[in-house]
């Protein structure tokens, strides 16, 4: 692999969603040198996913706001002159370089003055008895198939989840023609405080709760009904999901006995929230706080999303789970930053053009506050899976060989060793929470103490060759 720099940004935006376009576009209208790497065929993440190479889309419209919105992102990123490079993942960071691996070709290293780091997020993984079953599938998942393929997911569908995803992903499923036979949600319905809140914090974001009310009728008119305070307990089948079982949740989300029921679906999409992907991030040694409601672990941020690694930023979902519109003026902001650190701004033109910016993220904010109590995360949803469920299933690691490697360390990386729990092709972001809870009940101590294991290079899974050094020669060694 080439330890000499092929190019030199002074801007490099590491993710193609929203803020990662955001991100570029703001860079390179203030005449900087910008270049932007996702590891996706098309731009605009998971929320803002396009359909796939060699679809025509000829009604946009049909095809829904978020659609219409990313397509928009990405028509300002590719008019700015930013480099926008697809197929390409970012696999290490070291000072102010970074070394991408595009599909089929070799690694090569480009640095830059600045890196903002937009990689978005992951579906939350919630384990429980069934949960490796087929017809069992993140919201992201069923997305990526609906979305990019125009594939239902299957003929009688459950949904089970919380916060956002829970009004709005069956509503969609609908709208694509799924029979979605209830939607269940972990959280309280909202009660007159609730709404007295989000009216009080409506300023700036009636968007989004005209989206919400949008998505309720939908699901009203479908007459699918969406149930609170119910979690997935299991799914049952022989092969493949026919049955799924839920049952009532007290305020942590911990089971009611006694108040289970089943349901016959050949298809469960699991939509707990989404945990941000911090692999690149923390291989360039930035610092980390632990919020379960933003994710999870969340990067240390300033006032510009200057993380603690100098010359590196983060944004959007990948540094807290905050949602679409606050990543694309997080995106916005980071650049700013950036053009800030590299004098194409000056401090008064930067805060002079940040400052609405700031006043957008702000009401989001207070948004996002008045949800909480609906939103909250509760510790239940790690309390569902039993001795013999599948924990790790790249290695097929069960909870009660995790319970055992871990009665006496409650360090993660000792467990992932003992068990190889984390090894697989994943890397441990299927599992690791899981693994971290487990932990930390087995030791009376809080998830957020464990720490994650050691990140390691390459952060995504690319073929050896790709980034092995072509100068070594073979001499008949290698077989």
């Amino acid at each position: 692999m080439s330890t000499t720099a092929d190019k030199r940004y002074d801007v490099l935006v590491v993710g193609g969603g929203p803020a990662g376009l955001a991100a570029a576009t703001t860079a390179a209208g203030l005449g900087l040198d910008a270049g932007l790497v996702d590891e996706r065929p098309t731009l605009g993440g998971q929320i803002y996913k396009q359909p796939g190479p060699g679809f025509v889309v000829k009604d946009p419209v049909r095809l829904g706001r978020d659609h219409l919105r990313g397509r928009e992102l990405i028509d300002q990123a590719e008019a700015s002159g930013a480099e926008l490079m697809t197929l390409t993942s970012a696999v290490a960071i070291r000072d102010d370089e970074v070394v991408l691996v595009p599909e089929g070709g070799h690694a090569r290293t480009v640095s830059a003055g600045r890196l903002v780091v937009a990689p978005g997020a992951h579906d939350r993984p919630v384990v429980f008895p069934g949960w490796t079953l087929p017809g069992v599938l993140t919201a992201g998942a069923a997305q990526t198939i609906v979305k990019t393929q125009r594939v239902l997911p299957g003929e009688r569908l459950v949904f089970a989840g919380s916060g956002p995803l829970a009004l709005a992903f069956p509503a969609q499923l609908h709208h694509y023609g799924a029979d979605v036979i209830v939607a269940l949600e972990a959280g309280p319905g909202p009660g007159p405080r609730d709404v007295l809140g989000l009216l009080k914090a409506s300023r700036g974001n009636t968007a989004l709760l005209r989206d919400a009310v949008s998505y309720r009728s939908q699901l009203l008119r479908a007459r699918v009904p969406l149930r609170y305070g119910r979690i997935v307990v299991r799914a049952e089948g022989e092969g493949r999901v026919e049955r799924v079982v839920h049952a009532a949740v007290d305020r942590d989300w911990r089971v009611v006995p006694g108040t289970e029921e089943q349901l016959e679906a050949d298809t469960l999409c699991v939509g707990y929230g989404f945990v941000p992907s911090v692999e690149l991030l923390r291989l360039a040694g930035c610092s980390f706080r632990y919020e379960e409601d933003l994710g999870g672990p969340v990067v240390v941020v300033d006032e510009w999303l200057r993380t603690t690694t100098p010359g590196i930023s983060a944004a959007g979902d990948g540094a807290g789970i905050a949602g679409a519109l606050v990543a694309v003026d997080e995106g916005r902001l980071a650049a700013l930053g950036a053009a800030l650190d590299l004098e194409a701004l000056t401090p008064s033109e930067a805060q002079r053009q940040a400052r609405p910016v700031r006043a957008r993220l702000a009401r989001k904010a207070a948004f996002r506050k008045a949800l909480r109590r609906l939103h909250a995360i509760g510790p239940g949803v790690y309390e569902l899976a039993t001795d013999d469920t599948v924990v790790c299933r790249c290695e097929e690691v069960t909870r009660g060989e995790i319970e055992a490697a871990s009665e006496d360390t409650a360090d993660l990386n000792v467990v992932k060793s003992l068990t190889r729990a984390g090894m697989g092709l994943c890397q441990g972001k299927t599992c690791q929470r899981q693994v971290a809870a487990t932990i930390a009940a087995r030791h009376g101590i809080p998830i957020g103490s464990v720490p994650a294991a050691t990140p390691r290079f390459p952060v995504r899974p690319v073929p050896m060759g790709a980034i092995a050094d072509p100068s070594i020669e073979d001499d008949g060694l290698f077989y």
